[in-house]
């Protein structure tokens, strides 16, 4: 439901009956007061009206506690020098970011407090609560929070890999109504990175490594915070960031850090990285945070981009952003560009990059005058105010600053209702239906790699009463499921094995214990204890997530391979045995090698050689085990016949297949089976598509770094069937009309783009020859192998792996020229 607000507060009525509140106590309705009037008329009125230390005050945006009872006074969950009271007192602080916060009713009554203190301010103006991400599972104080009472949904990486915009607007809305129940009102997310370096620790809040996808699913993000088309009394403002895309960080380091503190773009994708922004910023996003990092080596209208944090850079803010971008909204720094942070007894120095030589107010100066508007995590708006008095900083200049700042607080209601209703935040969040819906979403958002060593031999679902050793989860999650948990790995019929991406432990700063970054491998006492629990029974593997990890030497001892992005142990054991279908496709992809990490081009998605498996791939289908003729319509049955079509083929042979043989083996009419597809024809298309599918799974287990020509083809000559289906619907495609004519052009540009990577990435590692043309290249090797698979149906002699070998080796061996 919706929060209801209270009649707290200095209420009022004027002359005329018109309803008001009196925030400044003069006893009439000054216009900055009057809720008819333009937001432009009022922000101009009560403009006119502020000290220099009132507007200093809004262009902070300090961190604070909340208190564990809600009480202002109370005992804060995490203490700091200043407390909420002091900001708004003394510095006139009216944007406040909380970090762990107590259950619903006491978080509501410290809104209701903070705004109560802000109230008897000279203006009264209210506050604005902010907060990062939290309503998912990772606790991040530098990033995001666990769910606690608000309803738990994939990160945003999962919701990336379920790609479908309408989830994401209703999660968006789900979360926009927790939030103001509570009296949040700014989130400072989306993240809109592309997460193209799979080392960097920040890719769980991100969308993935596609452009199209993170821009997309982001404008569904602010419109489901909004609630509507812009700002209103019941929507969360966004603040989209890192601008102008933090993804391409040196070595997958992050920049809360002195030693991540570069961005590089030596593949020239400057514009992809900027293009999530351009389409938020075109759709309408109340604020914009700028990234910590400095852009090495980039340059823009032919000008070299001057190498210091975006925060300061004024081609980035103004240039850009204002200028050729239009965006007039709120640009708010990152966190702590001016000062150290102090957490947890660690230092984080400032994040000064590129200007640590600068003094404190040097550093605000240069923020001002790059076309920031807002100091974020400061605690101390003198330095603003110092500016202005020594006639550094026009005090025009804080203005227009302020003016933005303020539209945004008249446009969310606050002036006429900042207070929320404490006793119906409790029936606000987390409600059952809000958590059934984030339940849902972490489930739907898995992708399961493998399932089993082929399609006829899978290894889920689980079956019910099955016995199952699982150190990882709870005896109570496993009953739950239908399963039967056991102690010893040597009485079970399947044992779960479910681990975290791996990560270097760090900790020397403040904040860095939380960000998972450096090696991308396993250790090898993984491999080895799945090996051990192979010997005794099928190994299920689930593995979360965060960013890319270096996953192919498990494969050897697994059954079956999920991947989740935020998730229950519920949720994993409801697509384990087979109650809710994993619907997730891979958000970025998975390297095969530390060695391809190492050598690709940080800004570029998927650089590297052969990835184990390329971002999009899709999830290998759980047959649900029930009688024939009664499989579920729609998608789940479609993937039945494609799979069903698949063995058959495979097995006796493209000609001696017909409808008929396929009808059968999955309980349906002939007629039934065109129901799903029209014709034979596209029905045939279909299964070409799924065998591409299924090529790449398989290929992606058989392990080494050969091209990815050379891997299919040592496939393709164990299933000649289907090779000989392939080439005769590719003659066919020739015709326009033909159904594979659309089918055959879309793959050959995926086939060609899928290539031409490949080929730069081992360029760019020093295996093929640089001055080779790798789009040509490319196309050389896909008229290779499809008029080799000709010939080979005809003749079976013909070397299908050898002939593509040597050709590979024609260019290798140019390397030495």
């Amino acid at each position: 439901m919706e929060n209801t607000t209270s009649t707290a507060g200095p209420s009022a009525r004027h002359t005329d009956g018109t309803p008001y509140r009196d925030l400044n106590g003069n006893g009439v309705m000054d216009p900055y007061e009057d809720p008819r009037l333009p937001i432009e008329e009022r922000v101009e009125d009560l403009l006119s009206r502020l000290s220099l230390a009132e507007k200093a005050g809004l262009m902070v945006q300090s961190v604070v506690s909340v208190t564990s009872d809600g009480a202002i006074d109370g005992d804060e969950i995490a203490p700091r020098e200043l407390s909420a009271r002091r900001m708004i007192e003394e510095r006139h602080v009216t944007h406040l970011n909380v970090h762990r916060i107590p259950d619903p009713r006491a978080m509501a009554r410290w809104n209701n407090e903070v705004q109560r203190v802000a109230e008897r301010a000279p203006h009264g103006i209210p506050v604005t609560i902010s907060t990062d991400p939290r309503h998912s599972f990772t606790e991040n104080w530098g990033a995001s929070f666990s769910a606690e009472h608000l309803s738990a949904w994939p990160e945003p990486l999962g919701l990336g890999a379920i790609g479908d915009e309408a989830t994401v607007r209703d999660f968006a809305d789900i979360a926009r109504r927790e939030y103001t129940a509570i009296g949040i009102r700014l989130a400072l997310h989306p993240t809109l990175d592309v997460a193209t370096e799979p080392r960097w620790a920040r890719q769980y809040s991100t969308f993935g490594q596609d452009a199209e996808t993170v821009a997309k699913l982001g404008v569904a993000y602010v419109d489901g915070f909004e609630g509507g088309d812009g700002l209103g009394a019941q929507s969360v403002s966004c603040m989209a960031k890192h601008f102008p895309g933090g993804g391409p960080q040196r070595d997958g380091e992050d920049p809360h850090f002195n030693y991540g503190k570069e961005q590089d773009y030596t593949g020239g994708m400057f514009e992809y990285h900027l293009e999530p922004f351009r389409r938020v910023i075109a759709r309408g996003v109340p604020a914009i945070m700028p990234s910590y990092g400095i852009p090495i080596g980039l340059t823009l209208d032919g000008e070299p981009v001057e190498e210091v944090g975006f925060g300061f850079n004024r081609q980035i803010i103004t240039g850009l952003l204002r200028e050729k971008l239009g965006f007039d909204g709120v640009v708010c720094t990152d966190w702590g560009l001016v000062t150290e942070s102090r957490i947890g007894g660690k230092v984080l120095p400032p994040r000064a990059w590129g200007v640590e030589h600068l003094t404190e107010v040097e550093r605000v100066q240069k923020i001002l005058e790059a076309g920031c508007d807002q100091l974020g995590g400061e605690e101390e708006p003198g330095y603003i105010v110092e500016l202005v008095e020594s006639g550094a900083v026009d005090e025009a200049r804080i203005d227009e600053s302020v003016r933005r700042l303020l539209r945004v607080k008249f446009a969310l209601g606050l002036f006429e209702h900042p207070y929320v209703d404490e006793e119906a935040a409790i029936d606000s969040v987390g409600t059952v239906e809000y958590r059934a819906a984030g339940h849902a979403a972490q489930a739907r958002s898995m992708v399961v790699l493998t399932n089993g060593l082929s399609s006829s031999s899978p290894a889920l679902p689980l079956r019910r009463g099955a016995k199952v050793f699982a150190e990882e989860l709870s005896d109570a999650s496993l009953k739950e499921a239908g399963l039967v948990p056991v102690s010893d790995p040597a009485e079970a019929e399947a044992n779960i094995v479910r681990i975290v991406a791996p990560y270097d432990a760090r900790d020397g700063f403040a904040l860095e214990a939380s960000f998972h970054a450096g090696s991308l491998e396993f250790a090898p006492a993984i491999a080895e204890r799945l090996q051990t629990l192979a010997a005794h029974a099928p190994v299920i593997l689930v593995v979360h997530l965060e960013r890319p990890a270096i996953l192919e030497p498990l494969f050897p001892s697994c059954a079956a391979f999920l991947v989740e992005f935020g998730a229950s142990d519920d949720a994993v054991l409801e697509v384990l045995t087979g109650r809710t279908r994993a619907e997730g496709r891979l958000p970025f992809d998975i390297p095969r090698s530390v060695e391809a990490v190492r050598t690709s081009r940080v800004d570029v998605p998927g650089d590297y050689a052969s990835p184990l498996f390329p971002a999009g791939q899709p999830s290998a289908p759980i047959r649900r085990r029930a009688p024939r003729r009664t499989y579920a319509q729609g998608r789940e049955s479609q993937e039945l016949i494609l799979e069903t079509a698949l063995e058959i083929i495979e097995r006796k042979g493209y000609g001696a297949t017909s409808l008929r043989d396929i009808a059968e083996a999955v309980g349906m009419t002939q007629a039934g089976l065109l129901h799903h597809f029209g014709t034979k024809e596209n029905l045939l298309v279909e299964v070409l598509r799924q065998r591409d599918v299924v090529n790449r799974r398989i290929v992606a287990a058989q392990g080494g770094d050969d091209p990815m020509t050379i891997r299919v083809a040592r496939h393709n000559e164990s299933v000649p069937a289907l090779v000989h289906l392939y080439v005769n619907l590719e003659a066919a495609a020739a015709d326009g009309e033909h159904p594979a004519h659309e089918f055959f052009l879309r793959r050959e540009n995926e086939v060609l783009a899928s290539m031409r990577r490949d080929i730069e990435a081992r360029q760019q590692a020093g295996t093929v020859a640089r001055d080779v043309d790798a789009s040509m290249m490319a196309r050389v090797f896909l008229a290779l192998s499809d008029g080799l698979q000709a010939q080979w149906g005809i003749n079976p002699e013909v070397d299908l792996v050898g002939t593509i070998e040597w050709l590979w080796a024609q260019f290798a061996e140019r390397k030495g020229e």
